[in-house]
């Protein structure tokens, strides 16, 4: 049986209202919502933070507790690189989504979010990528330079 402890809420709230009332836009509030949550100990603190803002943001979507804990993990990623996260502030709620789910290396992930932003990548386009491992290829079709010194000429001497 899952029985609710009794727990307080209240700042949480009052800090949702007011991150609500800044009128960011989508991502950046949702980042603001993701921390807000994340700051909490509590199990239950994202369902908690859903069903308050569905109750009263009734007009406001995307608040279902699985979005709420989205946010959640999406500030919980991206909190440790803030230039990371600037850029994935950038995306759209679904882009960042399919980022986030694939579960991928920071610097995969870094190189997706610039491909997106750059190509403008429907989801679609971005999951195929992502599939196919777009990143892999682009780190193999990258050209090396070779610098030519004395000792760089005595091993290919040696190796002819």
């Amino acid at each position: 049986m899952n029985i609710r402890k009794p727990t307080d809420y209240t700042t949480l709230f009052t800090a949702l209202d007011a991150a609500v009332a800044a009128q960011l836009p989508q991502m950046e509030m949702y980042c603001e919502i993701g921390r807000l949550v994340s700051g909490r100990v509590e199990k239950g603190a994202a369902v908690a933070a859903s069903e308050y803002l569905q109750a009263a943001y009734p007009a406001a979507e995307g608040f279902s507790p699985r979005n709420v804990r989205r946010m959640r993990d999406f500030w919980q990623l991206y909190s440790g690189t803030p230039e990371l996260l600037g850029e994935a502030l950038h995306l759209n709620r679904t882009q960042n989504v399919v980022i986030m789910e694939a579960e991928l290396p920071a610097e995969e992930r870094r190189w997706y979010i610039r491909q997106a932003t750059a190509r403008n990548l429907s989801k679609a386009e971005l999951l195929r990528m992502i599939e196919d491992s777009a990143y892999l290829e682009s780190v193999l079709d990258e050209k090396v330079d070779v610098w030519y010194n004395d000792d760089n000429d005595e091993i290919s001497e040696r190796t002819q």
